[in-house]
């Protein structure tokens, strides 16, 4: 599968606000390593449908995206219901309207080259930080966690997702 995602700076303090919630709520998982946090945008493609041809169409279509840089805010953190065990994320608040528009802009791109992307509603920007069976009910953080979005990658997720290969990164405009 190919993957857009954007990467919050490894120097942004998520660590902090996961260890203190794990503490607070009994959590035994480990915390993802920074390198792993990041915000899905857009899957394209299966594990097996990958082809050369997709990923250069796809990557052509990224180089066309026009989106200016903005600083993500997370603001919550919240443990989302589905799945086992259940992923704990940070959420963002107004900033999400941002990573929706990009969502947009990259989607706009890749229909450009024939991909037919029809977005879903309802899509929340969001930081998977680690998975855990227990649940954690929606806290807002006393100060947001923020990062500035300075560029966006497209990864080939393969394995279940435990395999990367970054194809490539693009800048958002300064």
């Amino acid at each position: 599968m190919l993957m857009f995602r954007l990467y919050p700076g490894q120097d942004v303090p998520i660590a902090a606000v996961v260890d203190r919630t794990r503490r607070a709520y009994g959590l035994t998982a480990k915390p993802y390593d920074a390198d792993q946090r990041h915000v899905s945008l857009l899957s394209i493609g299966s594990d097996e449908g990958v082809t050369r041809q997709l990923i250069e169409d796809a990557a052509a279509a990224a180089a066309q995206v026009r989106s200016p840089a903005f600083d993500l805010a997370f603001d919550r953190i919240v443990s989302f219901r589905n799945g086992r065990p259940k992923p704990l994320v940070l959420l963002c608040g107004e900033s999400a309207n941002r990573v929706v528009e990009l969502v947009s802009g990259i989607a706009e791109a890749l229909n450009g080259f024939g991909f037919g992307i029809h977005l879903r509603a309802g899509f929340v920007p969001h930081c998977t930080v680690l998975r855990d069976d227990r649940l954690v009910p929606e806290v807002s953080l006393n100060r947001p966690i923020l990062s500035r979005m300075r560029e966006f990658h497209l990864e080939h997720s393969t394995n279940g997702g435990r395999v990367r290969l970054r194809i490539g990164r693009w800048p958002l405009l300064a």
